[in-house]
């Protein structure tokens, strides 16, 4: 009995360390990139540095899905959620009836019909993100899918008034409508709901954390 207690945890401690050491790589490749980021685009060449945004939401969710290893179904839900998001934006850019209106700059790279193709990753990290942080502290499910939703419109509040700046998107007369934050609170619910059939065994909290951070403070460095 004694030798089994002993070899869960050195078996736990291994665990740690394995988790401490990709959770340093991770952040610190992102932290690199975001950084890099910053210096490009205010320093170097605005129109080079804006057009790679791409990496710094490509290489975080694929680092994210390495990480967590979805199986098929969980794939599924996250495809749902990519498809959910796009059909959303996809009917705010067109007809203005989510959101507001609003067009998409060139910074976000290839586009179908007016979206691009990467906003839906985006949405899905930050979904993802959200809800790794939130269900840290929470246990109830709809909690969960309600503190999430709001994060990722406090997320977007960051992001919101320099969108233009950054040729993410831009608003009709640079105004941000108050539709904009209540509609992207409520497709972030149904997203949150998607994301709760997920069962993960794998503790994101820490990574996720960390990323938040970073990108809060890439956005941040803007407003100076």
């Amino acid at each position: 009995m004694i030798f089994l207690v002993l070899q869960k945890i050195d078996d736990s401690k291994v665990q740690f360390m394995v988790l401490k050491k990709y959770l340093q790589f991770d952040i610190i490749l992102i932290a690199v990139i975001h950084l890099a980021g910053i210096i490009g685009i205010r320093f170097v060449s605005p129109e080079i540095f804006l057009k790679t945004s791409f990496v710094s939401i490509v290489i975080p969710l694929g680092l994210y899905m390495y990480r967590t290893k979805p199986n098929f179904s969980n794939y599924l839900i996250l495809l749902l959620v990519y498809f959910v998001t796009f059909f959303s934006e996809w009917i705010g850019v067109n007809f203005s009836y989510l959101f507001g209106n609003y067009e998409y700059g060139n910074s976000l790279g290839l586009k179908i019909d007016g979206v691009p193709i990467l906003i839906g990753l985006n949405w899905v990290l930050l979904a993802v993100v959200s809800r790794e942080i939130s269900a840290n502290f929470f246990s109830n499910k709809w909690i969960i899918i309600l503190i999430s939703s709001v994060m990722m419109v406090l997320i977007d509040s960051v992001i919101e008034p320099i969108s233009e700046k950054l040729d993410f998107w831009t608003w009709e007369n640079s105004i941000i409508p108050f539709s904009n934050y209540k509609d992207w609170f409520l497709v972030a619910l149904i997203n949150q709901w998607l994301l709760s059939f997920i069962k993960s065994e794998k503790d994101m909290f820490h990574w996720s954390l960390a990323y938040l951070i970073i990108l809060i403070l890439f956005f941040a460095s803007f407003y100076i």
